[in-house]
């Protein structure tokens, strides 16, 4: 009985450090889209530049300041590449991948129908057609059905490392964006050659670097436990939350931020 239980505990208790990191990850997501969203201001509320309200003003200027900062510019893709990376060790844990790649599709389906609904009749700029819950979904569907066809973490290595390569190749980090959604640029947006839309991550090079991750898990994490079970304390339990919850964190966290701004913002004088 002993070992029984034993075993059940094993497959059910979590990595910490994972959790930890995906955690981080995702607070640092909701900081950055937090402070885009104070730095957009001036254009959300037509009269901005008429009610002076200082206080409101300083945290525009801070976001904007920090939005353009060397910090931000940098800073903001290490904190992508930790979550995709745990993503992809994540990915060696499920044991069906292409029915959560499936599930995650669908709710990008909706994300996109609403926001683009959202942004048809605003004109505030929210839409998104191939963000990076798109990617998560096709990257882990790809994932899925490559690891099918060779289950080999060598051959996934360097397919993984030749989508991140083909990413600096395109500059991802600056491709040039679309206006609209045409039949014929549609495969780019996907792909990663051009962006589209507020929240855009391309197939180049995200999802190489889930590859990339998939392959530490396999590795690294073979029995699925904690690497560093010692530092498992009280410290790390509001990252380590955030890592348990990071996909209705990512979900819904715009829509809390945005929604707070905007009846804020009504109830101070602003309007659109």
């Amino acid at each position: 009985m002993a070992n029984y239980e034993d075993r059940i505990n094993m497959k059910t208790k979590r990595i910490w450090e994972l959790d930890f990191l995906r955690g981080f990850s995702i607070i640092m997501m909701v900081w950055d889209h937090l402070m885009y969203d104070l730095k957009s201001l001036p254009y959300w509320f037509s009269n901005y530049r008429e009610i002076e309200i200082p206080l409101i003003e300083r945290w525009v200027e801070f976001a904007h300041t920090y939005w353009y900062s060397t910090l931000r510019e940098y800073g903001h893709w290490v904190f992508v590449a930790i979550f995709l990376l745990v993503s992809g060790i994540s990915f060696t844990f499920s044991h069906s991948n292409l029915h959560r790649g499936i599930k995650l599709l669908i709710v990008a389906i909706i994300i996109s129908v609403v926001t683009m609904s959202i942004e048809s009749i605003s004109g505030l700029g929210i839409g998104i057609f191939f963000g990076i819950i798109h990617m998560f979904a096709v990257g882990t569907i790809l994932i899925y059905l490559i690891r099918k066809l060779w289950d080999n973490n060598i051959f996934i290595l360097i397919i993984g490392l030749t989508i991140i390569f083909l990413g600096f190749v395109i500059e991802w980090d600056n491709v040039s964006y679309y206006n609209s959604i045409t039949f014929s640029n549609f495969w780019e947006i996907i792909l990663g050659l051009k962006g589209y839309g507020a929240d855009h991550f391309g197939i180049i090079p995200y999802v190489g670097v889930i590859m990339v991750g998939t392959v530490i898990g396999k590795v690294f994490y073979p029995n699925r436990v904690s690497l560093l079970p010692k530092w498992d304390k009280k410290w790390n339990r509001v990252f380590t939350f955030a890592g348990q919850k990071s996909l209705i964190i990512f979900i819904t966290h715009q829509v809390i931020i945005a929604g707070i701004i905007f009846i804020v913002g009504y109830f101070l004088g602003y309007t659109f």
